[in-house]
């Protein structure tokens, strides 16, 4: 019987060149933090924020509040600039058409004013119940033709009657 004997071997270290690869991680990184655009936040982040009155800040928009009426008024001109016809509707109405109100800036100012007048008395109504609905908007469609002189006069008569919000835009959309 022979009796083997275990032969022992050196610890021996395996040798790992650790400076390179520090260098080469450094210049990774390095060149990673160089190339880097983050890309621009998108629009709004939906989050809850306390009421403005406990935090200070302002809170968001109540979505399910009412909104505020829009109107529309669609000016179409002649080949001489002038007023060929003026609609008034109620955006997102079934009636697309809407109430012709022929070429008379006086018809226009009428239903304008009287229009503003029983959105008004809503809007008091509502205020005295502690809701808050907004002013209505109107939005004035015009011809590519139509002279600057009635533009202004359209536009005018809208502020006059107290709308805040008018936004004059021609009819064609591709034009917006």
């Amino acid at each position: 019987m022979s009796r083997k004997h275990k032969v022992s071997n050196d610890f021996v270290e395996p040798d790992l060149p650790i400076t390179p690869m520090l260098d080469m991680s450094f210049q990774l990184l390095s060149f990673f933090i160089m190339t880097f655009h983050p890309t621009p936040t998108e629009g709004q982040i939906a989050m809850t924020l306390p009421p403005a009155e406990e935090g200070g800040g302002q809170s968001n928009p109540d979505i399910t509040a009412e909104q505020p009426k829009k109107f529309v008024v669609r000016v179409a001109s002649d080949d001489k600039g002038q007023i060929a016809a003026i609609t008034f509707r109620e955006e997102g109405s079934p009636d697309d058409g809407g109430e012709n109100l022929g070429a008379d800036l006086g018809a226009y100012m009428k239903k304008v004013k009287s229009i503003y007048e029983v959105e008004k008395k809503r809007i008091d109504a509502a205020q005295g119940k502690g809701s808050k609905i907004p002013p209505p908007k109107l939005t004035l469609e015009i011809g590519d033709k139509l002279l600057q002189q009635y533009v202004i006069g359209l536009f005018d008569a809208a502020v006059q009657a107290g709308y805040t919000d008018v936004a004059p835009v021609p009819i064609d959309k591709g034009k917006r």
